[in-house]
This record gives C-alpha cells, sequence and structure tokens, in this order.
C-alpha cells in the first residue's frame, strides 16, 4: 500500500500535467483566434480599399461628366428638338 505522501505526489503531478495541457490548448486558442482577428482585419481592410477605390472612380466620372457639354444645351443651340421633347415643352400638367 502506498503512503499517503505518495498519494499526494501522484495526484500533484496528475495535476500539474492536466494544467500543462490546458494551458498549452488555451495558448493555442489564443493563436488561433488571433489569425482570426487579424485575417478578419485584413479582409476589412480590402473592403475599404475597395470601396474607396470605387469612390473615386465615381468622383473621376462626375467630374469627367461636368466638363461635358450639356445635352440640353446642345440642342437649343442647334435648334434640333425631337418630338418627345417638344411633347414635354407642350405638356400643360409638367
Amino acid at each position: 500500500m502506498r503512503t499517503q505522501m505518495e498519494q499526494m505526489q501522484t495526484l500533484m503531478k496528475d495535476n500539474m500535467a492536466k494544467m500543462a495541457a490546458a494551458d498549452a490548448a488555451m495558448k493555442s486558442h489564443m493563436e488561433t483566434e488571433q489569425a482570426s482577428m487579424k485575417s478578419q482585419m485584413e479582409l476589412q481592410q480590402a473592403m475599404l480599399n475597395q470601396l474607396q477605390t470605387m469612390t473615386d472612380h465615381m468622383h473621376a466620372m462626375t467630374d469627367r461628366m461636368a466638363m461635358m457639354p450639356d445635352p440640353m444645351e446642345m440642342h437649343k443651340k442647334t435648334g434640333a428638338t425631337t418630338k418627345k421633347d417638344k411633347g414635354m415643352a407642350d405638356d400643360p400638367t409638367k
């Protein structure tokens, strides 16, 4: 029969081993979480960059369109009006 001291030492060794295993598992879990958060942030940054690019593109298009002559102004200069334009001009409800 083992002494009480031996039983205590065995129990302590078991507990130490369990704690070490739990510690390793927790460390691994934290590293996984950190990697997940990092990739999540990278994805969000990529999405923001894409949105910024699209916004810049839209601004450039708007600027280019602002520089173009207005189609209605061109109609007035040439004196050409389509039936649709006449109809709208003659329509009293508009």
